[in-house]
């Protein structure tokens, strides 16, 4: 007879009763953009016009009760996470806040405060609002309006210091009366407190409970939307490299290669990179059941670390995927990294796209090598493979969107923030490349030869053929030397030579500007003369007898 097992009381559902506290605003737009708060598959297109919009900051100026948020704290993978216009790259973490109700209102402070890049002269979307400090109210600019030099865009109240310098480039800095009301309204909206309730709960009736009863007014969601986002919608683990792969590619940074991902899970089992498949599978027909559902977990993990740590948008632009291939062997087994390992880890990853000499068979064999179960050392072993000295980049003569010359300018170009010509809002670079592929690395000048063929001849910008049209077109409107033309490595005398249709000249001087940017980021990424020593902690404990 077996043995009887002892009963075991399953564990809570609900961590006690549900937290209620009071967030101030800029506390709460910071875990937005941070991507702790996250908006569940439920939630519907946002129902708000801009009057709504401009009604809560009024409300919020005058310190008007404005409705309390409702947030489930759960696990939340790795992901993009949309709020309106904006997109918050968010890593995986474990006490992520998903909103249960409030998304209009949390929309609405978020993306009208935190918008990146230059606010809109134009009502693009309802969160375009200014503060008028003439009038002491919310305005949002219509097609035929410009925004009042009096008016402030409200990106710049978010943060005291950086409204102060702002306010001291402003042309009504002389008035001391408007001076005030602008530092006013920063104050009232930074510090107006929202107050919110936290349920750490998987207990779906109780939360169907508190939802109902707060949610019995306005424009409601129905149960069964909320149902689908919080406890639906889960889907399987995968068990394929062709689901695997489409699982990743809902991070958005597009669909790894099959051969790239069979090289990952045999990195994750511990396994020989260099070794053929047959040769693994000769060995143990078996050895890959089970392991695309284990790695997920990690994949996303090292691709959100790529991402938001070593500020590579996409895959196309990865200058080695064997990069993604050591990495997953790190991130497996050591999941949680501590902040000095990660910043060692980018200055690896960096360092390593810039080496001169890179043998792709010999990096793979050699960084799993490197990895053992102590963390630290980990990190020490794979940075002794790289340079320490800083290398000169020479930019290469053509351009080719699969080499890694190439991605590394691209990772240049992007890191300049491109902007959209015209218009000017900020370029989402991993959603254009997923849109267009190859063709986000769009031509300046129609192709004529070798001196078009070169890296300074694209531009990450959407739109077919070339986009010397567009270019100059924006340069005769706007001038020669503006943020947007400059976020696309196009300074004056870039914009003159384009003006003057010699495109010799202007693809010369975008060469040398684009060098630069890639020495600039290459110096700032690989820290080229920092210190590479471990964590204090790690050397203490080291030294302990």
């Amino acid at each position: 007879m077996p043995a009887m097992l002892p009963d075991v009381a399953p564990p809570p559902t609900t961590i006690g009763r549900p937290e209620a506290r009071t967030e101030a605003v800029e506390d709460l737009v910071a875990n937005v953009l941070a991507g702790q708060v996250r908006i569940p598959v439920f939630q519907r297109d946002l129902a708000w016009d801009v009057r709504d919009v401009i009604d809560l900051f009024d409300s919020v100026y005058r310190g008007f009760p404005i409705g309390s948020l409702l947030f489930q704290q759960a696990p939340a993978e790795a992901a993009e996470v949309r709020m309106g216009p904006m997109t918050v790259m968010a890593t995986e973490r474990s006490d992520a806040l998903w909103v249960v109700d409030g998304q209009q209102r949390l929309t609405s402070l978020a993306v009208a405060l935190g918008r990146p890049g230059q606010t809109p002269a134009t009502p693009d979307d309802p969160f375009v609002i200014y503060f008028d400090a003439a009038s002491e109210t919310f305005r949002s600019p219509t097609r035929s309006e410009s925004p009042a030099s009096t008016w402030v865009p409200l990106p710049q109240l978010l943060d005291a210091s950086r409204l102060q310098e702002w306010v001291f480039s402003w042309s009504h800095v002389s008035d001391a009366a408007l001076r005030a009301r602008v530092f006013e309204a920063g104050k009232r909206l930074r510090e107006y407190r929202v107050p919110l309730y936290v349920i750490r709960t998987t207990d779906e009736e109780l939360l169907r409970t508190i939802f109902t009863r707060i949610n019995s007014n306005g424009k409601p969601l129905k149960w069964s939307e909320l149902h689908d986002g919080l406890f639906g919608n889960k889907g399987t683990a995968p068990s394929s490299l062709d689901e695997l792969a489409a699982d990743l590619g809902k991070l958005g940074m597009g669909r790894p290669s099959e051969d790239d991902l069979l090289s990952c899970l045999v990195a994750h089992r511990g396994l020989d990179v260099t070794r053929s498949f047959q040769e693994h599978l000769r060995n143990d027909p078996r050895f890959l059941d089970g392991v695309a559902a284990q790695a997920l977990p990690v994949l996303r993990k090292a691709l959100g670390f790529l991402r938001t740590q070593c500020e590579i948008p996409h895959l196309r632009l990865l200058p080695y995927s064997a990069l993604l291939v050591v990495l997953t062997r790190l991130f497996k087994d050591h999941p949680e990294p501590g902040d000095r390992t990660q910043t060692l880890l980018a200055r690896w990853v960096w360092r390593t796209m810039l080496a001169s000499d890179h043998d792709d068979r010999a990096f793979r064999r050699r960084g799993i090598a490197a990895i053992t179960h102590d963390e630290e050392a980990s990190v020490q072993a794979l940075l002794e493979l790289v340079p320490t000295s800083r290398t000169e980049f020479v930019m290469p003569i053509a351009f080719d969107a699969r080499s890694a010359k190439s991605r590394v300018v691209l990772l240049a170009m992007a890191a300049l923030r491109p902007a959209e010509l015209p218009g000017g809002q900020p370029i989402d670079v991993a959603k254009l490349v997923r849109d267009r592929d190859v063709n986000a690395f769009r031509l300046l000048f129609p192709s004529s030869g070798p001196a078009t063929s070169g890296p300074a001849n694209r531009l990450l910008l959407a739109g077919d053929g070339s986009a010397v049209g567009t270019v100059r077109t924006y340069i005769e409107q706007c001038g020669i030397d503006t943020p947007t033309l400059r976020s696309h490595a196009i300074d004056a005398i870039t914009a003159t030579a384009i003006l003057d249709r010699d495109p010799l000249r202007a693809l010369a001087r975008r060469s040398e500007l684009l060098a630069e940017s890639v020495q600039s980021q290459s110096d700032r990424m690989a820290a080229w003369g920092r210190t590479d020593r471990p964590s204090l902690e790690y050397l203490m404990r080291q030294a302990a007898p």
